[in-house]
């Protein structure tokens, strides 16, 4: 799952999850929209914020580049 679909179906704010896992809200954005990929450090604190919805692999499957 990614990043993206876990907020919105657990209608959770960026800078609320950027809060959990010690990250800006804009730090958040870049990760949800492509724009960044999270640090290993981040990838683990979101797969563990997140009790293993988004997995450190799902930053890895093939995505759409951002427009």
């Amino acid at each position: 799952m990614t990043l993206e679909q876990y907020l919105s179906e657990n209608s959770e704010s960026e800078a609320a999850f950027g809060m959990r896992v010690g990250a800006s809200q804009a730090a958040v954005n870049r990760w949800v929209h492509g724009i960044r990929t999270p640090s290993r450090k981040f990838i683990l604190a979101i797969n563990e914020a997140t009790q293993g919805v988004v997995t450190p692999a799902d930053w890895y499957a093939t995505q759409e580049p951002a427009a």
